[in-house]
């Protein structure tokens, strides 16, 4: 048995922090929004390293993915790269871009630095600011006096967008990861706000022991799965390996260390009580040249979890929707040992192997964390007001992989049982048998969830309720499933759950007795099927239970007139239609409360849907793509073959493996790729997809950078939207170095090659497009 006794909370501390708080604030618990407990859900992405054109469709998915605040870096060099001349058009019209978020209902974090690393050239200073001799991020007054007029532009760029003037903007970061200046944090607030900038809410992030202005910005934190800032080492980063355990503690000295020059002693809240907020839980992990992680979606989707079990308020990802760093006019805009960085990143990819990739890409870890940000949805608001209360026995140190990793969150009465037996796979979590908790609640009352004793499986992390009002006369007293979300289903409110992966699935509810007495207890247990299960418990209740790969594929949405539970493998709503991606010749899509009919509508790639009947309570479809190929394999010419593997360097400030240079491409293998005008579908995306094994690659365009890679083993994927006249005319070239195994480059151990292996797999380009359906 494991135990763990929750108490009242405290009561909530207001007025510490000094902000106007326009309808927005925060206590020492939790934010607020019009005078209720608020649990933003915010997402990273860089509308300066994505087309204009891609905007709309990069926030609809965020925001379908549960994504309810948008945060976003203004870089300087995107706007100032020469003195005086500032650009705020095209993909730089920050002004744009924020309305366009309002326009979707999507708040918005305003990361304007003025430094703000971000992975780009100078952490985003241009080179003529660089180059000054001036004490930069400082008081000093001549940096300041180049801080103004840059400031000056973005607060005209943002009037009238603060959410007191009715605009989406809630929020406005200063600064980043400068953790021993708390004075300049603080002019740098009373520069904005002299300047008319007006948020709610200031914030700073607070890891690596950060010194904040006490009670003038709202400290966020961070943690991520890997990190390729650390040297070449084998094996997981073991800074990583506190994130996937429940804690108390929100800082962490790992980010950002490789760009200062030690941990400082700063209190984890600087003195005043705040709200456990994030702004950098690591979407995926970006490849340096010479470490390059992958981060399965499970050590994303884990990560978040253990930081909503131990208590945060504010769950932000960086990156959630990749990007690419383009090339700016005098030189290109990513970090590198040559502009004095420890690392070289690719000069254009920044995929981040985030839940959205660069080029819109939906990966497990979106399908993962669109779960939990439903759920976040559903009770986030009472969430909030819960703190994390630890079970009395806690694993005893970094490298306990027997001891079970849970908590709980409570109000004393109700709450929600966490549970994480997941980390990456390198150092794995075994099973767990016999596991069986009993919750002591702070009336004296005792609760024993499961049952009986049940094995959790390797690799599981769930949430269970307890003690949660399903109205209608109705109290979940426990459940070994995992709450998502609810709906009205006729006069009934409809809760959906997932199933918990090995444990039998079960339901403890009691009933508002009638005379006053006790109530009638219902214990439903439900039988195992990959069908989902409709269950009655009132006539004003019901559950709807799907399995594990249900959950992965299900949405909510509007559509046919009703709030209704779609499993599909895409999905954007709007305006009563779903729009779905065509990516497979087909697939079968369920619609919960049951319609009788959906159509294509027409459009370029129109499709078809056919009833295919009902599976348990959900009426099934089948939604076939246009019968003209969805991929395209390319035949590779190779026209140059290796002299061999890319010159070993090192340098930057770590002496790490150093990129290739221009120069060095020379004597890179040179492969071919030739066009016709039958590989490109017209209103489709057309996304080369490159599997391959070598060191470093770069796609050139006419002599122009496209893309660039390293190697990872995974795929290497490149838009060709927009690009096709000039494909028909020139081809691309794709330059490439074979993998040298003695040079300091971390690879996955599992995949890492031999000397000398370069190898193109298989290159294709695939077409992807979108059928809408609508419904009655």
């Amino acid at each position: 048995m494991l135990y763990a006794t929750v108490h009242q909370p405290p009561t909530p501390v207001n007025g510490q922090l000094r902000m106007a708080s326009r309808g927005v604030s925060a206590n020492s618990q939790h934010l607020i929004r019009d005078g209720a407990p608020w649990f933003p859900v915010m997402g990273e992405y860089h509308f300066s390293r994505q087309d204009a054109g891609a905007w709309r469709t990069g926030l609809e998915r965020m925001k379908q993915g549960g994504i309810t605040v948008v945060s976003s870096y203004v870089f300087w060099h995107h706007h100032e790269e020469q003195q005086g001349t500032f650009t705020w058009s095209g993909n730089r019209n920050l002004r744009a871009f924020v309305q366009l978020c309002a326009e979707l209902d999507l708040d918005v974090v305003a990361r304007l630095g003025p430094w703000a690393h971000g992975e780009a050239r100078n952490g985003g200073f241009p080179d003529w600011l660089q180059s000054l001799p001036i004490r930069h991020r400082s008081n000093d007054p001549r940096y300041m006096a180049q801080v103004r007029p840059f400031f000056a532009q973005i607060a005209d760029q943002l009037r009238g967008l603060f959410h007191g003037d009715g605009g989406p903007i809630v929020a406005v970061q200063l600064e980043n990861e400068l953790y021993d200046q708390p004075d300049h944090i603080l002019s740098l607030k009373k520069m904005a706000q002299e300047l008319g900038m007006d948020a709610p809410l200031w914030t700073a992030t607070a890891w690596g022991g950060a010194q904040l202005p006490d009670g003038e910005v709202l400290p966020l934190y961070g943690g991520y799965p890997e990190a390729f800032w650390e040297d070449a080492h084998p094996g997981w980063a073991r800074g990583s390996r506190k994130h996937y355990f429940f804690s108390h503690i929100r800082d962490d000295h790992s980010i950002g260390a490789d760009l200062r020059p030690m941990a400082v002693a700063g209190a984890e809240t600087n003195g005043v009580p705040a709200p456990f907020a994030t702004c950098e839980l690591g979407g995926g992990m970006p490849s340096a040249y010479h470490r390059r992680p992958i981060i399965p979606a499970a050590d994303v989707s884990a990560l978040a979890l253990a930081k909503i079990g131990s208590g945060s308020t504010w769950q932000g990802y960086y990156m959630f929707h990749g990007a690419s760093q383009g090339r700016g006019a005098l030189s290109s805009l990513q970090e590198s040992q040559a502009t004095g960085y420890p690392n070289d990143l690719p000069v254009v990819s920044y995929d981040f192997q985030a839940p959205l990739g660069e080029h819109g890409q939906l990966r497990e870890s979106y399908h993962r964390l669109r779960a939990q940000h439903l759920f976040l949805a559903e009770v986030g608001g009472e969430l909030a007001r819960m703190p994390m209360t630890a079970p009395d026995t806690v694993p005893a140190t970094l490298d306990d992989s027997d001891t079970l990793r849970w908590a709980v969150r409570s109000d004393g009465h109700a709450g929600f049982l966490f549970v994480n037996n997941h980390q990456p796979a390198s150092d794995g979590l075994a099973a767990k048998s016999g596991v069986q908790f009993q919750l002591t609640l702070a009336d004296g009352g005792q609760l024993t969830v499961p049952r009986q004793p049940t094995t959790i499986a390797a690799g599981a992390h769930f949430v269970w309720p307890f003690m949660l009002p399903l109205g209608g006369g109705a109290t979940l007293l426990s459940t070994t499933a995992q709450l998502l979300t609810s709906l009205p289903v006729g006069q009934r409110k409809c809760f959906v759950f997932s199933r918990t992966e090995g444990v039998a699935t079960g339901f403890e509810i009691v009933l508002d007795p009638d005379d006053g007495g006790p109530g009638q207890t219902l214990h439903l247990a439900v039988p195992e099927s990959p069908d989902p299960v409709e269950l009655s418990v009132t006539d004003g209740v019901c559950i709807l239970v799907v399995d594990g790969p249900c959950a992965l594929r299900l949405w909510k949405a509007e559509f046919a007139g009703a709030t209704r539970i779609i499993l599909a493998d895409s999905l954007v709503a709007s305006d009563g239609t779903l729009r779905l991606d065509i990516t497979a010749p087909g697939q079968e899509i369920g619609i919960y409360p049951a319609v009788e009919r959906v159509t294509a509508l027409p459009g370029p790639h129109p499709g078809s849907v056919h009833k295919l009947g009902r599976r348990g309570p959900l009426s099934m479809f089948a939604v076939q793509a246009p019968a003209e190929p969805l991929a395209t394999v390319l035949p590779v010419q190779l026209r140059q073959a290796a002299a061999g593997p890319a010159p070993v360097r090192t340098g930057g400030s770590q002496g790490r493996a150093a990129a290739p240079l221009d120069g060095d491409y020379a004597l890179a293998a040179h492969f071919q790729l030739t066009f016709t005008a039958g590989h490109f579908r017209a209103g489709m995306q057309n996304l080369l997809r490159i599997a391959w094994t070598g060191d470093a690659a770069r796609a050139l365009l006419n002599g122009r950078l496209l893309s660039d890679n390293y190697w990872n083993g995974l795929p290497w994927d490149i838009d060709l939207t927009g690009h096709h006249e000039e494909l028909l005319r020139h081809g691309l070239t794709i330059q490439a170095f074979p993998f040298n195994p003695e040079a300091p480059i971390f690879v996955d151990e599992a995949i890492r090659p031999g000397h000398g292996s370069l190898e193109m797999h298989d290159v294709r380009i695939l077409h992807q497009g979108c059928i809408t359906l609508a419904g009655s």
